[in-house]
């Protein structure tokens, strides 16, 4: 067996979560019969890149993940020009990781260069259990309460629906209200000791976002996430920066450590949220972190997503340098622990690693031939 890692054949994995959301996974496997399951959900199909990458590389001898993308012919540029193409290099490049973990008999978190660890704190995204259903005061309240029951002692919200850019700088409080009276409801139901983050989803711009950072002070909020799109709007983001108290956090749909180094560089964020399903995998997530810490920065990775990419994004925030909690979506669904076995284990506002070689962890087939399916493209 040659000391590089050989990759043959995908498949395709979805899970049916609601209405709303579906999970979508690919499973990759080598020439040595490892196989590595990784998380691709994306909002978007990426199952056509996935298949004409791994075409590309299929075959041939990778010695290093992060040659990947090189050997598929594939440049920085085009990956953050595409997020479908993003993920699919992201998503071959944990592969690879996972699988030398596994010939090694390592877990991830080791094969990543960090140390064994039993649990990881997370943070609470409220938003998750409630997409599609009431957006009062009441119905945050309720979600939050339950999450500081759950000892979360970290939550999120994305409150500013009625929000849209452009907007007036003298008509945005007004405006952002109901949002803003979304997060006084969170913060009177988990009280004083637990930290709330306010992700904005990018709703407001470089004239009105400092107006809204002065209102959620006065609710003692902990970040202040995406005023504006980081991968469009950096400058405008470090502008926003230099006029707020509150940490700047972002930059979820980045791909490549410079990209995230360069964002506390120029001043947009001091907390920097790379998502492994788009960054450039697990181990570009852990080099990243590295670099932002050099520069004064801190890492929390995103992905309210599903089990599979949070154990690995345990992992990885394990093994990272400055590292932050990590988010977690709570709430969204009754059976997603039972979707990976062993089945995912949350407990006092923690994940619990299962062990084993990897990531350690695998697709249910029993869950996944009730909300899912399996296909070869």
């Amino acid at each position: 067996m040659p000391n590089g890692i050989v990759l043959t054949t995908l498949e395709f994995v979805s899970v049916t979560v609601n209405e709303r959301t579906e999970w979508t996974f690919v499973e990759v496997h080598d020439d040595g019969g490892f196989s590595a399951v990784v998380e691709t959900t994306s909002g978007v199909d990426v199952s056509g890149e996935m298949s004409d990458l791994m075409a590309r590389v299929a075959g041939r001898v990778i010695e290093d993940e992060s040659k990947l993308a090189e050997i598929a012919g594939v440049n920085d540029n085009q990956a953050r020009g595409s997020l479908p193409l993003a993920t699919a290099v992201s998503a071959l490049r944990t592969a690879i990781v996972d699988i030398q973990a596994q010939r090694a008999g390592l877990s991830l978190t080791q094969n990543l260069d960090g140390q064994p660890s039993a649990r990881i704190q997370l943070y609470a995204n409220l938003n998750r259990a409630l997409l599609g259903g009431e957006r009062t005061p009441r119905a945050f309240a309720a979600v939050a309460g339950r999450a500081a029951r759950d000892s979360f002692v970290t939550v999120k919200c994305a409150p500013f629906d009625e929000v849209r850019p452009p907007s007036d700088i003298d008509s945005i409080v007004e405006l952002a209200r109901p949002g803003l009276d979304r997060v006084a409801a969170v913060r009177r139901a988990v009280g004083p000791d637990v930290a709330v983050l306010v992700d904005c989803h990018s709703r407001f711009e470089s004239h009105t976002a400092p107006a809204i950072a002065e209102e959620l002070a006065k609710l003692d909020v902990a970040w202040f996430e995406e005023p504006v799109e980081p991968t469009r709007h950096p400058e405008a983001l470090a502008e926003i920066a230099s006029r707020v108290d509150a940490p700047i956090a972002g930059g979820e749909s980045g791909y490549g450590a410079d990209f995230f180094d360069g964002l506390v560089t120029s001043g947009a964020v001091r907390i920097t949220m790379p998502d492994i399903k788009y960054c450039g995998g697990v181990a570009e997530a852990v080099k990243a972190a590295a670099a932002v810490a050099h520069s004064g920065g801190r890492t929390s990775l995103h992905g309210p997503s599903g089990p599979i990419s949070i154990l690995a994004g345990a992992h990885v925030t394990a093994a990272m340098a400055a590292a932050m909690p990590l988010e977690f979506g709570v709430y969204e669904v009754p059976w997603r622990a039972e979707l990976i076995e062993p089945a995912e284990r949350i407990e006092g506002g923690y994940l619990w690693f299962p062990g084993g070689p990897g990531l350690g962890a695998r697709i249910n087939p029993k869950v996944l031939r009730r909300y899912g399916r399996r296909w070869k493209v």
